[in-house]
């Protein structure tokens, strides 16, 4: 069974498009994983500095193979410069 993680990011006032960016960046090597399913992100319609993600991964191994990747620790860093507060995670079956 699939594991699908939804993501809520809040951006600095203004930050989303770059926000955006970061995670289109990931988004290219992220489908290039073998344990990759799915990975989406999309600005929220009605506030404007949140995005909303949404990841599919095989299984719990494929999320750690992913996790550390160098394409993560590299978005980590800037997201860290982009977000008001850390993402809010939740994790379900798929």
């Amino acid at each position: 069974m699939s594991v699908a993680i939804f993501t809520r990011l809040t951006a600095k006032p203004g930050r989303r498009a770059d926000l955006l960016a970061v995670l289109d960046e990931l988004a290219v090597s992220t489908r290039a994983e073998p344990g990759n399913e799915e990975f989406s992100v999309h600005g929220a319609r009605d506030e404007p500095d949140v995005v909303l993600g949404y990841e599919r991964f095989v299984d719990d191994a494929a999320i750690d193979a992913h996790r550390a990747t160098e394409a993560v620790r590299v978005a980590r860093e800037k997201l860290d410069d982009l977000l008001t507060e850390p993402p809010e995670i939740v994790y379900a079956l798929a």
